[in-house]
């Protein structure tokens, strides 16, 4: 029965303190809460010049600085054949000329949503693309031995996210507090 309750409780309630999903209170008076770092994800934007270099040529060009992660890029004409295709590195650097008037662009970059729009190439000098974090599926946990306030549980969450950034190498062990609070992942 305490499963189905808390299961209920997971589905039936909104956030409680800022991304915490869920919280319970043991019978042994314990805190647990639970929480994914998705309110740390931001969106990118990525522009993409186009030139018209007169005729019917148009060339595409974007580039981002500040990035960590990898891409793709696919342009395809509008009935799907491909006419462009690269693996991007961190500085998401590209550039494409064609003769098409419409094209399909995908873009990927790891860690965010594939963006995929049908474009005029011959009517845009700039397309910038929004893309959006992809949700993370990690769900971390609280075990606390007394309620934590919210700035408590901020300055948690932030921590546990700075230890999971790639370019540091922290153990998600720094972020507790033995006397008060341990923090796990959810399996």
């Amino acid at each position: 029965m305490k499963a189905i309750i808390t299961l209920l409780a997971i589905t039936c309630y909104s956030f409680i303190h800022g991304q915490i999903m869920h919280q319970t209170v043991r019978e042994d008076k314990t805190h647990e809460y639970w929480f994914s770092l998705d309110q740390y994800q931001k969106p990118m934007n990525y522009a993409i010049e186009i030139a018209h270099l007169g005729g019917n040529i148009n060339k595409l060009n974007g580039k981002i600085s500040g990035n960590k992660k990898s891409g793709l890029v696919v342009i395809s004409d509008t009935k799907g054949k491909k006419l462009f295709e690269k693996e991007l590195g961190p500085d998401l650097d590209f550039e494409f000329a064609t003769d098409q008037k419409e094209i399909v662009i995908e873009f990927a970059v790891d860690g965010f949503a594939t963006y995929s729009k049908k474009v005029s190439a011959e009517t845009l000098s700039v397309l910038v693309l929004k893309l959006q974090p992809q949700p993370q599926d990690e769900v971390y946990q609280i075990n606390s031995k007394k309620e934590l306030s919210e700035t408590e549980l901020n300055s948690i969450m932030e921590c546990v996210n700075n230890c999971m950034q790639h370019s540091l190498n922290k153990e998600l062990k720094s972020c507790e507090n033995k006397d008060q609070y341990t923090i796990s992942i959810q399996i």
